[in-house]
């Protein structure tokens, strides 16, 4: 690496974590005020656990909840603000003539524009370790609304006849995500044809992931009765009446996970590759999920690419022998690079009806990077 490229990965660098930092900081405060009664109530419930009290609490809510909030935004806006990094970046080497020196010492543009580009590929290459290993425990802390920092985690929720891999219909009073556990649960177990086998009520479940079953608290199935199940009437001898018999636990794919698929559209965003891998190949997921997982994994790979293809257009309207207008080339730029990236992100949350999970994935890549390539032929160097 010679000492051109280390000058401009520095100032490169610099302009990405100032913009970093400025973005970030901004996208807090605004939301922060906009809610700040949350974050006050939440203080003075967790003012018992700190030295400081209410208010050091309302600061240690505001920080777990942002903290993984800010990694996720970072993973989906990144190659923005790298795009923005380089505006800064190339316009201030342009106002200091330091191009035009570059270009008297025989450096080409295009020499000039190789460690930006390769730094801007690893600064988006970095979201896949935090897709992977950061924000996969801190899906708890995502899926947490403000309201909930009131509370002890995510407000627990009914859950009603979800079914699962085997055709059984759960229905629970609340399910608790985090802790894995239901409570006033009853399991309508069906045959084949979907009709009634029996029903399993229970006045707690609580998830075993080694052994995929649901643990049960005072659990009983209810055997319909030969005479009943066939005529469906309900006024029956006693010795016709339904037979209780214990049930400690059920076995089935319909995890906590598979479960919480279901409610939170964001779930796949914050799982790693071999997380998403698992729910997909879970029977308890239905079709347009699998899909949809399927699309999510192939998006963080097309993404990242994605990313280095703005990078790639934006440069031209900044790479130019002789100074011109910086503003209108950021504003062009700008407007490329956002509306190129909007449309990007469009067709990765495509519908799978609409286009098939792969090609959602990848149309982006394909389309923008014959543009990304005759842009860069404009470089005139």
């Amino acid at each position: 690496m010679s000492t051109l490229d280390r000058y401009i990965i520095r100032q490169f660098l610099v302009n990405f974590v100032i913009l970093l930092a400025v973005l970030m900081g901004l996208f807090i405060v605004v939301d922060l005020i906009i809610d700040l009664d949350e974050f006050l109530q939440a203080g003075q419930r967790l003012k018992d656990r700190y030295i400081g009290g209410a208010v050091v609490a309302t600061l240690a809510s505001v920080v777990d909840y942002y903290y993984p909030v800010l990694l996720l935004v970072y993973v989906f806006f990144s190659g923005l603000i790298v795009v923005g990094a380089m505006g800064f970046t190339v316009t201030a080497l342009q106002r200091q003539r330091e191009l035009i020196a570059m270009l008297a010492g025989g450096v080409s543009l295009h020499r000039v524009a190789m460690p930006i580009v390769v730094t801007g590929a690893a600064l988006s290459l970095a979201t896949l370790p935090i897709q992977e290993f950061l924000l996969p425990p801190l899906a708890g802390k995502l899926l947490r609304s403000k309201a909930d920092l009131k509370r002890e985690g995510v407000k627990e929720r009914a859950m009603l006849y979800i079914p699962d891999d085997a055709g059984n219909l759960w229905s629970a009073a609340s399910f608790d995500p985090q802790e894995g556990r239901l409570t006033d649960v009853q399991v309508v177990e069906r045959d084949a044809q979907g009709l009634l086998k029996r029903k399993v009520l229970a006045s707690e479940a609580v998830w075993d992931e080694s052994a995929s079953v649901w643990r049960l608290t005072q659990g009983a199935a209810l055997d319909p009765s030969p005479h009943r199940a066939a005529s469906g009437e309900d006024d029956v001898a006693s010795d016709q009446l339904d037979r209780v018999v214990g049930v400690d636990e059920i076995a089935t794919q319909l995890s906590p996970t598979a479960l919480l698929a279901r409610r939170a559209s964001i779930l796949p965003s914050v799982l790693s590759l071999r997380q998403l891998q698992t729910l997909s190949a879970n029977q308890a997921v239905d079709t347009a999920q699998r899909l949809t997982i399927t699309r999510t994994v192939w998006g963080r790979f097309s993404l990242m690419v994605l990313n280095v293809l703005l990078l790639v257009m934006a440069l031209p309207f900044f790479l130019r022998r002789v100074p011109g207008d910086a503003l209108k080339s950021a504003v062009t730029a700008a407007g490329l690079c956002l509306g190129a990236w909007g449309g990007g992100v469009m067709t990765l949350q495509a519908s799978p009806q609409t286009l098939p999970p792969v090609v959602s994935a990848w149309l982006p890549v394909v389309i923008y990077l014959p543009v990304a390539a005759w842009l860069l032929t404009r470089v005139k160097t």
